[in-house]
């Protein structure tokens, strides 16, 4: 049964001359520029890019922001947040595609990855935490440590699951996949870890939300 409850939770001169004439000709593209804008009356027409709302950055239980477990994927799709941009993505689960979705801050390569299951209707299933932006309201993520997780959240179970190894908080919704390059890599002695011994410092490298 914890298996199954685990897989479910569960990239010098002639410098000096070039940068001479850098600097000649940056000087001489700002006076276009300005040129430019002079003869301009309404001036650059170029809007900034959207800032995303700081609650979109919230991770807690069932969601990570406006992205919820359950959520049809066509809200998804349709309702992305202010600053967010989504694509497709495809993932192998048991040996099959799967379409996921990416879910970044603009200008940004890491965001959220969303996994979905699909029955009467697609729906969000698994939402995989993979930029530090995300934080839970005691502003744990990605970098955190062990100990203060398992202050935060009770941790009812530590295992490998999915070649990962994982501290499950299911109180929290939450499986914390830990960076275990520190400790013993035999299977053996992995299996010898429990909640109360996994070492304080070892880092949270992903977090996953079911």
């Amino acid at each position: 049964m914890i298996r199954n409850m685990i897989y479910a939770i569960l990239l010098g001169a002639g410098m000096a001359a070039c940068l001479s004439q850098q600097e000649n000709d940056e000087e001489t593209q700002a006076e276009t520029m300005q040129q430019e804008e002079n003869l301009s009356p309404t001036g650059s027409t170029t809007e900034p890019a959207p800032i995303p709302e700081p609650a979109s950055f919230v991770i807690e239980k069932g969601r990570a922001g406006d992205v919820a477990i359950g959520m049809p994927i066509d809200e998804l799709r349709s309702n992305v947040p202010m600053g967010f941009a989504i694509r497709d993505t495809t993932l192998m689960l048991e040996e099959q595609q799967s379409t996921a979705y990416v879910l970044t801050p603009q200008d940004q390569d890491k965001g959220l990855l969303v996994e979905q299951q699909c029955e009467a209707e697609c729906r969000v299933w698994r939402i995989n935490v993979l930029s530090t932006d995300f934080k839970t309201p005691q502003g744990l993520g990605i970098g955190s440590k062990y100990g203060e997780v398992k202050e935060a959240y009770p941790i009812g179970t530590v295992a490998l699951a999915e070649d990962n190894f994982v501290a499950v908080s299911e109180e929290a919704g939450m499986s914390f996949v830990l960076d275990d390059t520190q400790l013993p890599q035999d299977a053996q002695d992995r299996g010898r870890y429990n909640p109360g011994n996994i070492p304080a410092n070892t880092l949270v490298k992903r977090i996953i939300l079911y």
